[in-house]
């Protein structure tokens, strides 16, 4: 028999720590192996946590609103076979020497220990991270909510039930520190661009059919066409890595899409059937909450500001990404539609003119979808 500890993922890159949202398994519970455990979230995200493992839960450290480090256990299994990962998210003690527990204050980063002390009765609170940001945003006392649901965490629809009846608290520090520490993580993000020599091409183009109303279906129709187009020019869904070129095994499009709280951008593998699974995953990152395998690992990206009556908007590559593209306005004619579409590449793995064929078989693969 063997401990084993299910930890704080990492979601992206960036992230450092995240929330605890809801812990699902109490001690003494079994559990089996790809079973959620817990839901924990970013300032944009809601993330379910799969057990690795099958096991008998012996402790749950975690608690609703703690806000844990990466690699921090959130429950310890009693597992049949060795933990093969013990040690990996920190330093085991020397043989001998006695581990002393330590309190959430104890463990916390300086950061967090302020604002647990100027903060005492939010950090109490049980409520996602969306509802946070809505209270905040709305100038909502989270205190005076009551929560909906058995679990007692406060969801955005009891926000907005409280909404007019709650009174707006005074402005904060915490809402100072809590922004920009979402803009230092977009930085971050944004920083990765830095490092990818890209250019765009726009182009408008015409289509014998108008593209669905439906999000998921609109979603799926891009896609393919897309999906489609880099089969076709595998060149340009390779990357440069080290000094080298590496061609991706797969393609993972990262999908922007607004969500309750914001824009996010779930990723989808282009497997063998992933239509069936799209509408699922689309739906669920439109209320926050996307799995893991959906959080990274984008090799090109999709974006579609169609809704919004822009012209075009010229897309950043991020780190991993070889394309893009993004589409603006659409007019529908009589007998033709048109739209229009950028195309965004890395520039050491192609150029222009790979740009303008990509563009043309883009059109061709989407016109003949909606022309069937």
């Amino acid at each position: 028999m063997a401990n084993t500890p299910v930890v704080m993922p990492k979601m992206s890159m960036t992230m450092t720590e995240g929330e605890v949202v809801e812990i699902l398994v109490s001690v003494g519970d079994e559990v089996t192996a790809g079973q959620v455990i817990a839901v924990v979230g970013t300032d944009k995200t809601d993330m379910e946590v799969e057990s690795d493992h099958a096991g008998k839960v012996l402790e749950v450290p975690a608690k609703h609103g703690d806000v844990l480090e990466v690699g921090s256990p959130l429950i310890v299994l009693e597992t049949k076979s060795e933990d093969l990962l013990a040690g990996l998210f920190g330093s085991d003690k020397p043989e001998g020497e006695t581990e002393q527990a330590e309190t959430p204050a104890a463990n916390a980063s300086p950061e967090i220990k302020q604002e647990q002390a100027q903060e005492p009765q939010s950090q109490q609170l049980l409520a996602m991270p969306g509802a946070r940001k809505l209270a905040r945003e709305s100038g909502v006392d989270l205190s005076r909510v009551s929560a909906s649901s058995a679990t007692g965490v406060i969801k955005q629809a009891d926000v907005l039930i409280s909404g007019d009846k709650a009174p707006k608290p005074e402005a904060s520090t915490v809402a100072v520190r809590d922004s920009d520490k979402a803009r230092a993580l977009t930085a971050k993000i944004v920083e990765t661009s830095l490092q990818i020599p890209q250019f765009t091409l726009t182009k408008e183009i015409e289509l014998n059919g108008r593209l669905p109303e439906d999000f998921v279906a609109r979603a799926a129709k891009l896609i393919g066409a897309w999906e489609k187009t880099l089969l076709l020019m595998p060149k340009i869904n390779a990357g440069f890595v080290n000094g080298d070129f590496v061609q991706h095994s797969e393609i993972r499009v990262a999908y922007l899409l607004e969500a309750e709280t914001g824009f996010v951008s779930p990723v989808v593998a282009l497997e063998q059937d992933w239509r069936s699974g799209l509408g699922d995953v689309l739906a669920a990152a439109k209320t926050n909450r996307i799995g893991i395998k959906n959080l990274s690992g984008s090799t090109t990206s999709i974006t579609d500001l169609g809704e919004f009556d822009v012209l075009q908007a010229n897309t950043l590559l991020f780190g991993g990404q070889s394309s893009g593209l993004s589409f603006g306005k659409f007019t529908e004619g009589a007998s033709i539609s048109t739209i229009a579409v950028t195309i965004v590449l890395d520039h050491r793995i192609a150029d222009p003119g790979d740009g303008a064929r990509a563009l043309s078989q883009f059109q061709k693969y989407l016109s003949e979808d909606l022309d069937v």
